[in-house]
């Protein structure tokens, strides 16, 4: 997968299920899936796009039960998938697909696109991407499209009840505050700031979103998933990446399979991770605890900040020095 899908699945689809989606019988309730976003969760809209953010070539899509690329950033399925997988529903289209017609529209629409972020200025290196106040005004578009094939009383009620997935933040650090060791966003704001500002700009996004639909939303908290609030969590301590990263004396992770490296395999559980095909593409090509086919969100940091990742706390090699680096509990 790329980075933001590694920074991947499980927490969100535990966050989904855990608000307003229940598997099936319960599933029968979301009657619709619409879709915002970047990479993370676009399924194909940027490649009716002239932009360099595009995922048409293998390895993308390896995985996929065509073996094709599809335009999402993964080697096989991604989130917005395996959520509908989960309602028994089959995945919305991107909205941009000439196949988004007639009842298709019933399922509902995927608007995200690769490279954007909060902020307007986020991937302009992208050139043509659907920034978030354009896929919120395809959202409006779809709307009178589907009034016109429903009526406007069952469309209205057909968004009201639908499941709304927002996924926004990564591409913010990725794509412009880091981008450059001087980029104006970095004169503008130090970390702290900048994180205050995303998260107040990311509100009003979400405020537009329910205005429009009138429905709570279900969101991957600005990249917790796809790195927003993970990143603006850590940054907001005491670790940044270089020349920041001196900084960092130590790194502990607490969490769940998302972040757990290991240690679930020193413990008596079905909770593991000790098989193929998780590491299929870690270095030793071997499982390693992780629930991942290779490197998890805090080995990306690690990496980020020039450190080696944090073992397992349960793990006999944590000893000595080694407790002084990075430390893990999951």
């Amino acid at each position: 997968m790329s980075s933001p899908s590694a920074i991947s699945t499980m927490f969100l689809v535990a966050l989904v299920f855990m608000g307003t989606v229940a598997p099936p019988p319960q599933a029968e309730a979301a009657r619709a899936f619409f879709v915002f976003g970047d990479s993370l969760v676009d399924n194909g809209n940027n490649n009716y796009l002239a932009t360099t953010a595009r995922a048409d070539r293998p390895p993308y899509g390896i995985d996929y039960p065509t073996r094709r690329p599809t335009g999402r950033f993964s080697n096989g399925f991604n989130i917005p998938d395996l959520i509908s997988q989960r309602l028994g529903a089959e995945s919305a289209l991107p909205y941009l697909s000439p196949q988004l017609t007639g009842q298709k529209l019933l399922v509902g629409a995927n608007f995200a696109s690769a490279g954007i972020g909060i902020l307007n200025d986020t991937g302009f290196q992208f050139a043509n991407i659907i920034r978030i106040a354009q896929q919120l005004q395809l959202f409006e578009q779809y709307q009178k499209r589907l009034s016109a094939v429903i009526g406007k009383d069952k469309a209205k009620q057909l968004v009201n009840k639908a499941l709304i997935l927002i996924t926004l933040g990564g591409n913010d650090f990725v794509n412009n505050y880091f981008l450059a060791p001087v980029t104006a966003r970095r004169l503008q704001f130090t970390i702290p700031a900048y994180c205050r500002y995303l998260i107040s700009e990311y509100r009003k996004v979400l405020k537009s979103t329910v205005y429009r639909s009138g429905h709570i939303v279900t969101m991957s908290s600005p990249s917790a998933i796809s790195t927003m609030f993970l990143v603006a969590l850590v940054f907001m301590g005491t670790v940044a990446p270089p020349p920041q990263a001196e900084a960092a004396r130590a790194f502990f992770v607490f969490g769940d399979s998302l972040v757990d490296n290991g240690n679930n395999n020193y413990l008596a559980t079905t909770a593991r991770a000790d098989r193929p095909p998780y590491g299929i593409d870690y270095p030793t090509r071997r499982p390693t605890g992780r629930f991942s086919n290779g490197f998890n969100i805090p080995d990306l940091i690690s990496q980020r900040l020039g450190a080696e990742s944090a073992l397992p706390y349960l793990s006999p090699q944590l000893t000595g020095q080694k407790l002084l680096v990075l430390n893990s509990k999951r």
